[in-house]
């Protein structure tokens, strides 16, 4: 009777224990993955860009998580939070033009950060749906890799509230139907995008609403680029 009240007792305690465990996971609203393929001419406008996400972050209720893969560095992952940002880790040399690899990136950070919805954006290069006579349809760029635009939905663990596109060309019709699974909004152009990108400091609080207004965040982009003079405006 004795062993079998401890065995009771044991069983009791470890279900309580796994009961626990599953409470202190505290779920934010919103985790927003940036995944900077920049290992390429573009390393120094992906380190602009985050000094802006720093700048415009001031959410305590969103987590905004950025994949840096640059040259001449080994990838990290940065939590960015207001005015600073914390390194959360760091990778080993990888090609994060790869789908599967891009793939352990994002579950890596979902399972880090875990929120009752994600945002996803994608910065790099993108070549898109070009004419037949480009042979890929492509976003990002490592060593001259490229992901296809069918690799780089089925990589894609979550499903996001939004996909934002901070690459050329990728507000393409064709790009929207592999991702309509995958996303409910993408925002993207359908033109090349200038170097300097998305005004991060002023899109990303208007990403980190729990409503996020989209055409508001085509017109923050709009007049920021429409506010500048000669050949950038």
């Amino acid at each position: 009777m004795k062993i079998e009240k401890i065995i009771l007792l044991s069983a009791l305690l470890m279900l309580i224990a796994c009961h626990t465990e599953h409470d202190d996971i505290i779920y934010a609203e919103r985790t927003i993955i940036v995944y900077m393929s920049a290992d390429n001419d573009l390393s120094e406008d992906a380190l602009n860009d985050i000094e802006e996400m720093k700048g415009g972050f001031n959410s305590t209720d969103t987590h905004l998580i950025v994949f840096a893969d640059l040259a001449r560095e080994l990838p990290y992952l940065l939590e960015i939070v207001p005015n600073s940002a914390k390194t959360i880790k760091i990778y080993p040399e990888i090609n994060s033009a790869n789908a599967s690899q891009m793939q352990d990136v994002l579950e890596d950070i979902i399972d880090l950060y875990p929120a009752h919805s994600y945002g996803l954006v994608l910065w790099s290069h993108g070549t898109s749906w070009l004419p037949s006579d480009i042979p890929l349809r492509s976003f990002g760029k490592d060593h001259g890799n490229e992901m296809n635009i069918a690799e780089l939905s089925k990589s894609l663990p979550t499903h996001f509230d939004f996909i934002l596109f901070d690459a050329c060309l990728m507000g393409a019709v064709e790009v929207a139907y592999e991702l309509k699974d995958k996303t409910d909004f993408i925002v993207a152009s359908s033109t090349e995008i200038i170097y300097a990108g998305f005004p991060y400091d002023k899109i990303i609080p208007e990403l980190s609403k729990s409503k996020i207004d989209f055409k508001q965040v085509g017109e923050v982009y709009f007049d920021y680029y429409d506010n500048l003079d000669g050949a950038y405006r």
